[in-house]
């Protein structure tokens, strides 16, 4: 879809007048495209809603896994071997982040609350891609990027480890009879 918005004169010139804007808004519609995915996936394919933890891990690692061979690979052509550990970090990075908002869309099936976990898995993927739009005019701008998405992957690895609790598996006896 950017490709073909990249042949619009409408867009180059909005994109030209408006980097920031345009930016932001190409960030949260990754977020909208990848967790509607993922929330469709899971709404039309795997049921029951209610599963184990271990389903949006799966689920969350094969998307992640596949998006970074599908930039990795073609990045290795053109990037220098020293940077390469900065890419591969970045895509190991992603590949968590991809796990862990997946198990954002899954706690929405779980605690029967699907359209609010939606938009919060689309506003924090929106808000993580916005960081690269956001931070580029800095200096070391690469690296300030890197380190906020290490600090939200953390945060967010926190966040799935408290959720598990709401899985299957990650139940008590007595959490089975109050959900």
């Amino acid at each position: 879809m950017l490709q073909y918005l990249q042949q619009s004169t409408d867009f180059i010139l909005a994109y030209t007048l408006n980097p920031l804007l345009i930016g932001i808004i190409i960030a949260f519609s990754a977020g909208v495209f990848e967790e509607g995915f993922r929330f469709l996936f899971k709404q039309v394919l795997l049921q029951p809603a209610e599963c184990e933890f271990s389903q949006p891990v799966i689920f969350g690692l094969g998307h992640g896994i596949a998006e970074a061979l599908m930039l990795l690979v073609p990045a290795i052509m053109v990037v220098s071997v020293s940077q390469l550990g900065l890419a591969t970090l970045e895509r190991v990075l992603a590949i968590i982040l991809h796990v862990t908002l997946t198990v954002v869309v899954w706690n929405g099936f779980q605690r029967n609350q699907r359209a609010l976990y939606l938009v919060l898995a689309i506003t924090i993927h929106g808000s993580v891609n916005s960081l690269i739009p956001v931070l580029s005019p800095f200096p070391d701008s690469v690296l300030l990027i890197e380190g906020a998405l290490a600090v939200v992957v953390v945060v967010m690895m926190g966040y799935s480890y408290h959720s598990k609790k709401y899985y299957i598996s990650g139940r008590t006896s007595n959490e089975e009879t109050r959900m």
